[in-house]
């Protein structure tokens, strides 16, 4: 009942969400497309849904507007339903529409803010390449099994060693289903680019038949065999634009973490005691009782 008392709330916070979000409250003459129980749908909404598909051809577009529409017109309809059941005023609706509305307007806020950038220079793109080897001069296509395991933090070591000591992954695997330890294996083909960047830099160092193991998180081993690579590199002029866009995304990636410390500088935050960072915390008990007794809790 939970779970499906939350699927409802998400629903209907995206559906009003959406709602709000895409007609603005200060409407701009636009001709009307479609009205939904007297809410009009105008083509600049509709407009703005499809650009967000990315590029279409003219025939592509005007199938694309058909489909479009009727879920806009859906998306009224779930969202009067929504209201009539007073999900509107539930607490986590309204939360999960004031965070996702914020969320919005911060993309907003990159997207006018950090969206033009200079282009590298060629200088640049030549460095990126020759650094990263893996992706471009020795790239390599691998083949991988994996081995995704729930272990118990205090059986962690038993494992590894176990791992170590196995004639092979089979034997391991084995073992592991004797012993009741819940996991999924699975064999992927994936090219050096699809690889996370940890992962790869361990996989292209690695010989064919060479097993790593990674702790993802608390109670959660990752262990990866590289059962054959085959090399297949890219030259520069063919990763040129690749590395380009790359560089570009970093620069408005540096651009925007520039800007957010300097918002939070400017900006006054204060936390309660329990939620204070670790930080923050530290700095604050290094802080003379002279000092701590002049200042006030948040509340």
């Amino acid at each position: 009942m939970k779970s499906r008392h939350a699927s409802l709330i998400t629903l209907a916070a995206l559906a009003m969400l959406l709602s709000a979000c895409e007609k603005p409250a200060t409407e701009t003459k636009s001709a009307t497309v479609a009205t939904v129980a007297g809410d009009t749908i105008s083509e600049a909404e509709l407009d703005l849904a499809v650009s967000r598909l990315g590029d279409l051809n003219e025939a592509q577009t005007a199938d694309a507007k058909s489909k479009v529409l009727q879920a806009l017109i859906d998306q009224r309809l779930v969202a009067e339903a929504a209201k009539k059941t007073g999900l509107d005023k539930d607490p986590a609706v309204q939360i999960a529409v004031a965070q996702a509305g914020r969320q919005v307007l911060a993309e907003a806020y990159a997207e006018r803010n950090f969206k033009d950038v200079a282009k590298p220079a060629e200088t640049e793109i030549a460095e990126y390449y020759n650094q990263h080897p893996e992706l471009f001069s020795q790239r390599r296509i691998y083949r991988i099994q994996e081995l995704d395991l729930q272990v118990e933090p205090p059986r962690v070591a038993e494992v590894e060693a176990q791992l170590t000591s196995s004639h092979s992954m089979g034997d391991f695997v084995n073992w592991v289903k004797e012993q009741g330890i819940d996991g999924k294996t699975a064999v992927a083909v994936k090219p050096a680019e699809q690889i996370p960047a940890p992962l790869l830099g361990r996989l292209s160092q690695m010989k064919d038949g060479q097993v790593t193991v990674f702790s993802t998180r608390p109670g959660q081993l990752l262990i990866q065999q590289l059962l054959e690579s085959q090399m297949q590199p890219v030259s520069l002029e063919q990763a040129h634009d690749v590395i380009e866009r790359a560089l570009m995304v970093q620069k408005r990636k540096e651009l925007l973490e520039a800007d957010m410390k300097k918002l939070r500088e400017a900006a006054k935050i204060e936390y309660s005691s329990a939620y204070a960072p670790a930080v923050e915390k530290q700095a604050d008990e290094e802080k003379p009782d002279s000092e701590k007794a002049d200042e006030k809790p948040a509340n």
